[in-house]
């Protein structure tokens, strides 16, 4: 049980965590360039772990190598812009995930319907999903 909510939290908890830590790191030249190149190595080790498609490959590989060429080639004013906009977007997107969460409590994806990660907190621990979803919101600000 306690796996199965530590999962449906983490989410939306690390979301919002690396998304602030990566504002963080944006306040130097050099942070932004590490933050951006590190961004698209992981994108690649994504690649070999996880990506069984040719679409998915196409796509995130093609980003991943654009965001290390971008981290090491762009002037300094543009490699901070950029690292800015996927920060915040990161942190924004802790946000608008969980805004979801009140308003769906299970979906039907491929024909097997499963139930959100606030439902699922709620099975685990009897608290009721919008409490949940309420706390993600909270601590995602």
């Amino acid at each position: 049980a306690f796996q199965r909510a530590w999962v449906a939290s983490a989410g939306y908890q690390s979301t919002a965590i690396v998304g602030g830590i990566s504002l963080m790191f944006r306040r130097t030249n050099m942070g932004a360039r590490i933050g951006t190149c590190g961004i698209g190595i992981l994108m690649l080790f994504t690649c070999l772990l996880f990506v069984r498609n040719a679409f998915g490959l196409a796509v995130l590989v093609l980003m991943g190598l654009s965001l290390i060429v971008a981290g090491r080639y762009l002037p300094p004013f543009w490699i901070g812009e950029l690292y800015a906009l996927i920060a915040a977007t990161t942190c924004l997107n802790a946000i608008t995930s969980v805004r979801v969460l009140f308003f769906v409590t299970e979906s039907n994806i491929g024909g097997v319907t499963s139930t959100s990660d606030a439902m699922t907190m709620q099975n685990v621990t009897k608290i009721p999903y919008y409490v949940w979803s309420s706390l993600w919101m909270v601590l995602a600000l």
